[in-house]
């Protein structure tokens, strides 16, 4: 199978590749082939078409045609190989002659693969791919871009400062544990440290139980301001000028605004004219509806509400337990719950206002007490 050496890539539902952590995108290609040098059945493990290749900070990731159609979801997953930069040993010059003006350009780089053929594992041999890249694209800068990634080798200092705060955190764990007492230096033998540790785990669950319910807070607040934003983008583009001859400043200052309005969704690594270069609208569509699909889900969407086995999942605690914590944020006038066939369902409390202690009794204002006059001045005529 084609590119079965390569270390598969995770997608979104829209086609967009899942970034690892700090990594950035910095350009794309479109219709670009992996061509390797070596023996035919190594070739064959790793020759593969691409409807567009990304660049990122970290790797090379290649996405199928199958993506881009609606396919179905194991296709989909199936669909994307990366190469790691990290696999990379020398990235060739980009030759020039007369005879490549009138060809597709050539980018040949060193990989280090296994002894296995696989790519991304120990390295024990070398092999020479080339890229080949037919699309209509500015070949240079994706080649200065590759280069600049490749010697930066971001992925060796993330790595370095994982390792230096994990050394930390063991040393003091272990100089803690061996001298009796915890990080902020109070004993935690005998029962007064049993006790201070059961303190702290329910301060801790206390803490998760909170940063639980204010995430659809904060997904509610997160929807009005896409709503804003949206509207912002729609004032700028029915003023925007009409005239096709617009100056440079005014081009850099839309540029910039674009980049703040992406920003302030949440996309860290938007997708520019300058990256994407014909595939722009189509990938920043695929990134705007992959960024949107994340802040909601099905249970926000549908508002299903919160049960104490969602809560006892979320938190790691007893399902006892976790519905004592939904009764006690309900007494508070938090939460309000609907009693159903199967159980307790708890959702967040539109109305404080109202007070908790007689709430049952019949106020002077609202439907509710218009309704017992109606039905009560009903009952005198009869």
């Amino acid at each position: 199978m084609a590119g079965a050496a390569l270390p598969k890539a995770e997608l979104t539902t829209s086609g967009r590749p899942i970034l690892f952590p700090n990594e950035i995108e910095c350009s794309l290609l479109s219709n670009v082939e992996l061509e390797p040098e070596g023996s035919p059945p190594l070739s064959s493990s790793i020759h593969l078409r691409s409807s567009f290749m990304i660049l990122t900070t970290h790797r090379l990731i290649f996405v199928s045609d199958s993506s881009s159609a609606a396919a179905s979801a194991a296709a989909t997953a199936n669909a994307a190989s990366y190469v790691p930069l990290a696999s990379v040993a020398h990235i060739f010059s980009l030759k020039k002659s007369i005879k490549s003006m009138f060809a597709s350009p050539r980018l040949k780089f060193q990989l280090s693969v296994g002894s296995d053929g696989r790519v991304g594992g120990p390295a024990a041999r070398s092999l020479v791919v080339t890229l080949v890249m037919r699309g209509k694209d500015d070949v240079e800068a994706f080649v200065d871009k590759f280069r600049q990634n490749w010697g930066a080798r971001a992925w060796e200092r993330e790595k370095e400062s994982e390792s230096a705060s994990s050394g930390s955190s063991s040393i003091v764990e272990s100089s803690a544990s061996s001298s009796g007492y915890d990080s902020r230096g109070m004993r935690m033998v005998g029962v007064a440290g049993i006790l201070r540790r059961e303190q702290e785990m329910w301060e801790s669950t206390d803490k998760s139980l909170q940063d639980a319910f204010q995430d659809l807070n904060a997904l509610m607040s997160k929807a009005k301001e896409m709503v804003m934003l949206a509207e912002r983008m729609r004032s700028k583009l029915l003023s925007a000028p009409s005239q096709a001859g617009s100056s440079n400043d005014e081009e850099l200052g839309s540029k910039e605004e674009m980049q703040e309005w992406l920003l302030s969704v949440g996309i860290v690594s938007p997708v520019t004219k300058e990256s994407a270069g014909a595939l722009y609208h189509q990938q920043l569509s695929r990134q705007v509806f992959a960024r949107i699909k994340s802040l909601i889900t099905r249970p926000d969407a549908l508002q299903m509400g919160v049960s104490a086995g969602d809560a006892a999942m979320t938190l790691g605690i007893a399902p006892a337990m976790a519905k004592e914590h939904l009764l006690t944020a309900e007494s508070r006038g938090l939460l309000c719950r609907d009693v159903s066939p199967d159980g307790f369902r708890f959702y967040i409390n539109l109305f404080p206002e109202i007070p908790t202690d007689d709430i049952y009794l019949v106020k002077d204002q609202g439907i509710y007490a218009t309704w017992i006059k109606c039905a009560s001045s009903t009952s005198r005529l009869e």
